[in-house]
């Protein structure tokens, strides 16, 4: 079995199998939400993969703004598969919920103004690890995963407190990350929330995802 065919008894190419919409191996170093999590509409909170195109969502600096579109994949579990499990209030958020480890988290802080001269800057899920209860957790079962996009950068409210970032609408601003605030790289981000756990003060006392 597995051969090209009965008489040269040579290997087989190998195959990939794939279900439409299904990401066998996904990369999770990439972005969107976790179905299940919720987002502030102009009718309530309601959960992610209930939005389309044309929800009014709440934003951080920008008022409700419609989406423009919702990307939609799934993801299986993998051999090292890992979300980041971020408990009830840690980042002010109402309940519990998990972020894919690239997903960029708005720290607003002191630190950050008078390191980086700006109000706040973006940090990776994956550098908030061991930051007020945050951990890694497996991912145990199949998860879809949602990503917004808007006509322009924004910062939407999860799970009540939590403010995730989203990018805007076409795969060049998708790349950009951001034109309006520094994004920090893990080590980076690490330092800053060292200091900040260590009893430095911030403007508000919180870390808010993005």
């Amino acid at each position: 079995m597995f051969m090209q065919n009965a008489t040269t008894f040579r290997a087989a190419e190998k195959i990939s199998l794939a279900l439409h919409g299904l990401n066998i191996l996904p990369d999770f170093g990439t972005s969107g939400l976790l179905a299940g999590s919720l987002v502030e509409t102009d009718r309530g909170w309601r959960p992610v993969e209930t939005l389309s195109r044309g929800t009014r969502v709440a934003t951080y600096d920008g008022g409700f703004c419609a989406v423009a579109r919702v990307e939609r994949h799934h993801v299986w579990p993998a051999t090292g598969a890992e979300v980041i499990h971020v408990p009830g209030g840690a980042l002010d958020n109402c309940s519990a919920f998990s972020l894919l480890p690239g997903q960029h988290l708005l720290v607003t802080s002191e630190i950050a103004e008078d390191v980086l001269d700006r109000a706040g800057a973006l940090i990776p899920a994956s550098a908030l690890v061991g930051y007020r209860g945050i951990t890694r957790a497996a991912l145990v079962r199949p998860a879809e995963v949602l990503g917004l996009r808007f006509a322009s950068e924004e910062i939407v409210y999860v799970n009540s407190g939590a403010l995730v970032h989203c990018a805007a609408e076409g795969p060049e601003a998708a790349a950009r990350r951001s034109a309006f605030f520094e994004v920090l790289d893990e080590a980076r981000a690490g330092a800053m929330l060292a200091l900040m756990a260590a009893g430095a003060t911030w403007s508000d006392g919180q870390v808010r995802a993005a």
